[in-house]
């Protein structure tokens, strides 16, 4: 147990080391304060033929930084061009002093990066930043999501007013307050948005196929009867729940359409 509890104090203070924002120094000595119950780092850490302790140490810890920087640049880089290199490496830089690491993996390193944008107001345009990270949370999240349905395309079935639906593990409904979806799709051909869009109200259906997220930009009543019947209601009282301008966006040529997309798709499964 001694030996245990001795190797959970040195876990914590490497961990600690390591994601301290300051010089290696005296993020060494503040951690060994803490958990080596104030003995000196070199308790705790061999130096090197070349390498004090604390530079050994210090390597970590500048990786580390470098290492957020990169997995957060992978997951938003919608973001990071809409800030600006310099910009960027600052948000990493404060956003992981507040959400560190705390997981083997990174996959999920940037789920509060819309809620840390909301709650600082140092950044321009923050209102659209926060819609554009929402949007490529909401990416990762789909990526990364469990899908137990079987493969292949299913031929379109007949719906009847009583039929409900379940929605793919992978659907998710997102409404914005950004056109986002298309500053996206710019950064990722290679283009270079001069400035954020306009705020519109924008609606997306994202889902997966194999290894590839799709995004479908949705009428506002196209994706009020996706939600409802994600929600589980029978396919005719989605319908006529709808309010007159809701309707006015589905024609029969329209919803034929998106309910094609639906089922081939598999976004919707009937039940």
């Amino acid at each position: 147990m001694a030996e245990a509890a001795r190797l959970r104090r040195l876990q914590r203070f490497v961990q600690a080391v390591i994601v301290h924002p300051g010089g290696t120094r005296r993020a060494a000595a503040l951690a060994a304060r803490r958990e080596l119950k104030g003995r000196p780092p070199e308790s705790a850490l061999r130096p090197s033929r070349t390498l004090s302790a604390v530079e050994r140490i210090g390597i970590y810890q500048g990786m580390y930084l470098l290492r957020m920087h990169d997995a957060l640049a992978a997951d938003f880089p919608g973001l990071k061009r809409a800030l600006g290199d310099a910009a960027f490496r600052s948000f990493v830089r404060k956003y992981v002093q507040d959400f560190p690491s705390t997981s083997y993996t990174l996959n999920r390193l940037g789920d509060h990066v819309p809620e840390f944008l909301a709650r600082t107001g140092r950044w321009p345009h923050r209102a659209f930043l926060r819609d554009l990270a929402r949007l490529e949370l909401a990416v990762t999240e789909v990526f990364d999501a469990f899908e137990p349905d079987p493969p292949g395309r299913p031929r379109p079935a007949a719906a009847g007013s009583r039929t409900t639906f379940q929605p793919a593990a992978t659907l998710r409904l997102l409404t914005l307050g950004h056109p986002a979806g298309a500053y996206l799709d710019a950064v990722r051909a290679g283009r270079s948005p001069r400035r954020p869009p306009r705020r519109r109200t924008a609606h997306f259906a994202l889902f997966r196929r194999g290894f590839e997220v799709r995004r479908l930009d949705l009428a506002p009543g196209a994706f009020e009867l996706l939600r409802r019947l994600a929600a589980g209601r029978p396919l005719g009282k989605a319908l006529a729940g709808l309010s007159p301008r809701h309707r006015r966006d589905l024609s029969e040529h329209a919803l034929a359409r998106l309910f094609r997309t639906v089922v081939t798709e598999r976004i919707l499964i009937p039940g």
